[in-house]
């Protein structure tokens, strides 16, 4: 595999230089907004800095697109394009809750579709979940496929419901699925949320805000489709954006068919009951 040993080196290096960081209480500091606007700490910046550091060994010439700084020109650019998240779940870091996550995806082209490798590192626990190629997908080394769950009365979903992007009614939408499933959970980092669902922890992740960016999902969505599992927008069709420039997008990432049809069958009808 090309690139496993880049990706999951860099993102060692990205989670060793995160905790040192959070030894000292200005980790949490302002330094500015991002290229999105969102207020950017210092622990974001320390993580970009070492990602971005640890690439330009690898790499003469490549475009970065990262959550934070936007694009990143290494020697002529790219391709390949790279497309990195140093923190998410910046929330969560800041406050102490111990759930969040960095991921790196490369690509060879411009759309989703295009990437060819990627990793997610559980900055807390070390996990880290790589795909490559027609490899198939990883957990630390080891082989991990989605679950078989194909109905929402059995699954475990996960559904990001914060505020942040939510729109009027977002709640309502997706509550019938959520008092129906078996387990519900939101840990706030979605990157993360989607590589349970390809190790089969969790059977479904759903987020209809539209507010996530490519460069949030690039590396998750790859892995989980590498997992077996299904990514597709509300419409029920495969996933497919912009990584260059970043897009923002609604989608809903499921382990199997039959409960995909499902969440979008409880989706439609919670939508006509609103009219």
């Amino acid at each position: 595999m090309k690139y496993f040993d880049i990706i999951v080196q860099t993102l060692f290096q990205c989670r060793d230089k995160v905790l040192d960081c959070m030894k000292y209480s200005s980790y949490k500091q302002p330094i500015r907004r991002n290229v999105f606007g969102d207020e950017m700490k210092l622990i974001d910046l320390v993580a970009e800095k070492s990602i971005i550091e640890s690439l330009r060994k690898y790499f003469s010439n490549a475009t970065v697109v990262s959550e934070e700084s936007g694009e990143i020109i290494i020697g002529c650019g790219g391709p390949p394009y790279i497309v990195i998240d140093p923190i998410d779940g910046s929330v969560n870091a800041v406050r102490g809750y111990p759930c969040f996550s960095a991921s790196i995806a490369i690509a060879d082209g411009v759309m989703l579709s295009s990437i060819i490798a990627g990793g997610v590192v559980n900055i807390v626990s070390g996990d880290v979940y790589y795909a490559e190629g027609n490899y198939g997908a990883y957990l630390n080394g080891k082989s991990i496929r989605v679950s078989s769950i194909e109905n929402i009365r059995e699954a475990l979903i996960s559904a990001d419901l914060n505020v942040k992007g939510r729109i009027p009614g977002y709640i309502a939408r997706i509550s019938s699925i959520l008092e129906r499933a078996a387990h519900v959970r939101f840990l706030g980092t979605d990157a993360l949320e989607v590589c349970l669902v390809a190790s089969g922890a969790a059977d479904a992740f759903i987020d209809l805000r539209g507010f996530l960016r490519s460069t949030d999902l690039a590396a998750a969505v790859f892995i989980v489709r590498k997992a077996g599992g299904i990514v597709v927008d509300v419409e029920g069709n495969d996933l497919e954006i912009p990584i260059y420039p970043p897009s923002t997008t609604p989608f809903i990432a499921s382990a199997t068919r039959g409960l995909l049809l499902e969440i979008i069958s409880e989706l439609r009808l919670s939508e006509s009951c609103r009219y």
